[in-house]
Parts: structure tokens; sequence; C-alpha cells
């Protein structure tokens, strides 16, 4: 032991020790790598699986630094007097991995796969998705533009733009990885993609036997087949036919595919995507898409924590979880008569024929098991029995039971008296409310005559201006048996009562058709509304230019006064507000943004806030009276 720690000490004081992670690797590299590693798995806690990476990226780096010589056994060639062989593959890695292992499973071991996205979870996401960014804004958008319009004509802006592809992208990669079981490192381009004959020009689904097929070049497990010469046993390997699944929008790669493709091709690139190009491509933070460098490892698990942060999905999932939850849905969780077998799951999969049995159990088994040894519902009125069968299915196949029948027809039972009541009660509310309303209308026809207006609002409620009276609705209903039968026509209404509510509300004449002062924040066609603090600027567009879009034909400050006033006076109040922003910033501040904002902070907060701010300067400027209340 003593001469060991001895060793050690003299590798500290080696002067090759601060070169021993060099691209070229001296005598003293193993022993620095095995003390880095004791460094980052003990006294840095962390997993085994980084450890391994670690290892693995150093392996890396010296296999490719000199041919062949930094490869195999760790050794010292006593005829070339020099160190060969990876220092990765030495005795003293493999001892710190050992016992790093060791470690491991003393205190339970690592979670060593991701938790699975359940089809539940990919639903849940994507209302989500719904949620924050409604997709139909950019499915509408597609099939207007397939429809013959031109993408300008959509007013979308690089905001909207980039949000709708940021979530398009999102939704349709998870889509993909759930369907395809692909893994992240696998990218795929155009050129891998395939229709029957070619993509669609319409998005609607005609025949439930429309497909399009999908390559995937190099798919670990085939690619291993590829590798051994052993293609031609295979030809169908890594070929993927994908139909319409309307039924799981969540998971419809065949419909968000083609969406997706399209999106790009209308929105982003102005042209049909190229052989080269990537289906998932990274977008740069100014929104440009770049269609020649696939997304990475670390953007689609930002795309993950984001979806099941804003989901409320709890737990680990990593980039793996699509390919878990695929295939656990289709071996297990399934409608009964659509589960695969375990030979179609290893194939879709990419599995090879020899490929360990852990990994399937993985994947499979250790969910399935933990399914039917949960009897959290040991307490339910009807139990699952998940441990009877595979996943429970016996109790969708089984024959109804006495006691599930007689629950369900209590349940029935309990709805139709809770319909029952509820029919008696309208019907009772309908009878008075025509009671009562027969009984008015012969108090009026049988009361005295107004000969003018005056005598009949000293004797009758004024109605509101804004809410002018409309003529009572003619009753002519026989009502049930438990009421007073009462029947009333047309002949039954007063003839000169109308006659001077009518001439009354003649005196408030409407006001000019077509005029309109526009709202802000402004309504975009999408149906989003511009930001706030861009609202103070649109009013003063609004001041200087028309906006036929939104109804404003002739700029506010061409507007003449009886416009804004007499029949028109509803619009005085918005347009004094209006010219109080816009001549503030035109006369005031001639016009300089900078010196418009640092005086008025407030317009970052809307024009409301901003209007108040302005009235107040103006007030202490002596250019405003308030008024006395």
């Amino acid at each position: 032991m003593t001469a060991e720690i001895h060793a050690n000490n003299d590798v500290f004081e080696d002067p090759a020790f601060k070169d021993a992670f060099e691209s070229i690797p001296n005598r003293c590299s193993n022993k620095a790598l095995a003390l880095f590693m004791s460094l980052k798995g003990f006294h840095e806690n962390l997993s085994k699986t980084t450890v391994e990476s670690i290892r693995s990226a150093f392996k890396k780096l010296w296999e490719l630094s000199d041919g062949d010589t930094y490869r195999g056994k760790w050794h010292f060639n006593e005829a070339k007097q020099r160190w060969e062989g990876n220092p990765a593959d030495s005795a003293d890695i493999y001892d710190v991995l050992s016992s790093i292992k060791h470690k491991t499973s003393a205190e339970g071991g690592d979670r060593t796969h991701s938790m699975a996205m359940t089809k539940d979870y990919m639903d849940r996401a994507f209302r989500w998705h719904q949620a924050v960014c409604p997709l139909e804004i950019a499915l509408q958008m597609v099939q207007k533009v397939m429809s013959g319009a031109r993408p300008s004509d959509m007013h979308l802006d690089l905001e909207m733009r980039t949000k709708l592809t940021h979530h398009l992208e999102q939704v349709m990669f998870a889509s993909n990885g759930w369907t395809l079981w692909t893994r992240c490192d696998h990218p795929i381009s155009f050129s891998t993609t395939r229709a029957q004959s070619d993509f669609p020009q319409t998005l609607t689904l005609s025949k439930c036997t429309l497909y399009f097929e999908i390559f995937l070049a190099h798919r670990k497990g085939w690619q291993k087949k590829v590798d051994k010469g052993q293609w031609e046993a295979d030809l169908r390997s890594n070929h993927y036919k994908i139909y319409p699944r309307p039924d799981m929008p969540a998971c419809d790669n065949f419909f968000w595919m083609l969406v997706w493709i399209k999106w790009l091709e209308l929105f982003h690139y102005g042209q049909t995507l190229q052989l080269s190009d990537f289906i998932f491509p990274v977008m740069s933070a100014n929104g440009v898409v770049h269609p020649g460098q696939p997304v990475s490892h670390d953007t689609v698990q930002k795309w993950i924590n984001e979806s099941t942060a804003g989901a409320g999905i709890r737990g680990n999932f990593s980039t793996h979880c699509f390919r878990r939850g695929g295939a656990q849905y289709w071996f297990m969780f399934a409608p009964v008569g659509q589960r695969w077998t375990l030979a179609k799951v290893r194939w879709w999969g990419g599995w090879a024929d020899g490929e360990q049995r852990d990994t399937l159990v993985r994947y499979l088994l250790d969910e399935l098991h933990a399914y039917e040894t949960d009897y959290s519902d040991a307490l339910a009125p009807i139990s699952r029995s998940a441990d009877a069968s595979l996943t429970g299915e016996h109790a969708l196949a089984r024959p109804a039971s006495t006691e599930e029948l007689r629950m369900v027809h209590a349940s029935v039972a309990a709805d139709v008296n809770c319909l029952r009541n509820d029919m008696r009660s309208l019907t009772s509310v309908v009878a008075q409310a025509a009671c009562t309303t027969a009984i008015a209308l012969q108090r009026l026809d049988s009361g005295p005559r107004f000969a003018d207006i005056s005598e009949c609002a000293s004797r009758t409620p004024t109605p509101p201006v804004e809410r002018p009276l409309l003529p009572r609705p003619v009753i002519s209903q026989t009502l049930p048996t438990t009421e007073p039968s009462i029947r009333t026509s047309s002949q039954q209404l007063p003839t000169t009562l109308p006659i001077s509510i009518t001439q009354a509300s003649s005196s408030q004449k409407l006001p000019t058709s077509g005029l309109v002062i526009p709202r802000v924040p402004v309504s975009r066609p999408n149906g989003t509304t511009s930001p706030k603090n861009k609202s103070w600027k649109e009013i003063v567009e609004h001041w200087l230019v028309r906006d036929r879009d939104r109804g404003l034909t002739t700029p506010l400050k061409d507007w003449p006064r009886e416009w804004y006033r007499g029949a028109n006076r509803w619009f005085a109040s918005k347009y004094h507000q209006r010219a109080t922003i816009a001549l503030e910033f035109i006369n005031q501040y001639e016009s300089n943004e900078a010196r418009f904002l640092a005086a008025y902070p407030e317009a970052e907060l809307g024009h409301t806030q901003l209007l108040r701010a302005v009235n107040k300067a103006r007030a202490a400027r002596g250019d405003r009276i308030s008024r006395n209340k």
C-alpha cells in the first residue's frame, strides 16, 4: 500500500503529468484519467453513465491522434521505447469503472432509461401546445395558400411565424418519434421521406389507405445487417409506411409531417424541400431556419422539458421517451385487437435479432410488471384485475357482471330523473312568463291612450336611449292544463303606443355609417393582438394615415367636426383621446420617438397609462383645464 501511494505521488511530480490530456497521450495519461473519473464518480457523485461518457470521449480523442498507434490495450513497447495503445483501455480505468458500478449498485442503482411518453402524456402535451399557440392558425394559412392565395397575403409577422414554427416543429418531432421510435441522434433528411406518389395537394383525407413511405437509412439495428453483408436477408428493412390516424391527433405522424413540410416550403423557404434538407432543421433566435443543419440533442431535450412542464407532467423524460412510449403503447396499451406481437415490435423498433434481452425488457416488460403489480385500486367497486391477463385485457372482454349492470342502471335512472325535473322546472318558468306577459298586454289595451309624447312620458318609464323599445312578441300558445289557458293575437296589441314610441326615438339619429376608430392594440388577421407598448405608435399612425384593413378610410386628423359630434357624438371621447396622444407626440416632441419615450415611459404599459401621463403633463403646463366635479 505504501509503495502504491508513493507511486501515485510520483505521478503528480512527473513533469509529463500536466500534458496528460493532450491529443497525444503520455505515460501519465491513464493515471490522470483514472483520477479524473474518480473525482467525478465518487467526490462529485455523478452517475455511472456520465463517468462512462467521460472515458468514451477521451478514448475517441486518442484513437484519432496517430493512426493505429493509440488503439488497443495500453502498454509500453520495449522495442520502440514508447507507450502505445489507448490509455482509456488500461487496467486502471477498468478498475475505476468497476468501483463506480459497485457504488451505484449499493446505492440502489441509476435509472438507466427514461420514463415513457405515454399516449395520455402525448395528448396532454398536444393540448398545451394548442392552448399556448393555436395551431389552427398555421393550418388555415397553409390551406389558403394551397387554394391559390399568396403567402404574403397572410399578414404573418416574424414574431408569430417564429412562434408557430417553434410549436409546429415540436408537435411534429413528438409525433414522429412516437410513431417511428426514432432516436434523437438519427437526423431525418427529406431524401428519406417519400410518398406513395407525390404529397397530396390538399389536406383532406379521402382514403384511409393513403400513405407515404419513410426510409431510415442509418437505423442502428438495420445498419448492422448492412455492415455484415446481410442486406439481402430483408429488402424491406427500415422502410416504414405511414398512414393517417385522425383518431390520434397528437400522434398522427401522417398529418403533421405533411403540414410541417408545407409550412417550411411556403412560409420559410419559398420553394420545395431539397434532397439534402433536414425535416427538423435548426431555427436561430431571429426566426431564420437553416435547412442543412439538423436540430441538436440539447434543443430536443429543451422541447421535452418545456412541453412536459407546461402540460403539468411530472417525471424524468429524456430524448428516448417517445421511443419507449410508442413501443409500450402498441405492445400493451393499444385497444384490444390492435396490439402488436413481440416480433412486430422488434422489427418496427429496428432491434437486431441478436439484441440483448434486457433492451426489450427495459422498453416493455419492466413497465408491464409495474402495471400488473399495481394494486392502488384495490378498493374500486369494479376491479380491473390487472394481474389476471396481459395488461388486464380480460376485463375488457369478459361479460358484464350483475353488480356492474346494477350500477349502470342506477346511473342511467339518476340521469333520467334529473332530466325530468329540469323539464318540469323549465315548463313552469315558461308558463309563468307567458301568463305575466299576456296580463300586461291586456292592461295596456284597456288603459287610456296617450295623445302626445309628453303625456306618454309622464305616465310611463322612459326607455334608455341606447336600447329603444321593440314591439312586444306575439304570443299564441296553449299552456298546459295546470296553468290558465290564455290566447293572444296580433290584434290585441295597441295601435297608438308603438307609434308614439317610434316618434320619440326618431329624434336619436343613427350615426353616419362607415365611421370607425380602430381599437388598439389592433387585432391581427390571425386572431392575435399587437403588443401594448406598440399602441401609441398605432394611434399616431391612425391620426396621420388611413387603415382600410380596419375600416379607417380617412385619417383621424382629416375628420370633420360632424363626424364626432351630434349623431356621431359616440366617437367624441375616443377621438379626443387619440388626438391628445398623437398631437403630444407630433407638436410637443416634434415626432422624436426617443424624446417622447424618455418623457413618457408609461408608453411601455399601454395607451391608457400613457394618456393619463400626457393629461397630467398638459395640466402642469397649463394646456389642460380639469373639470370641477
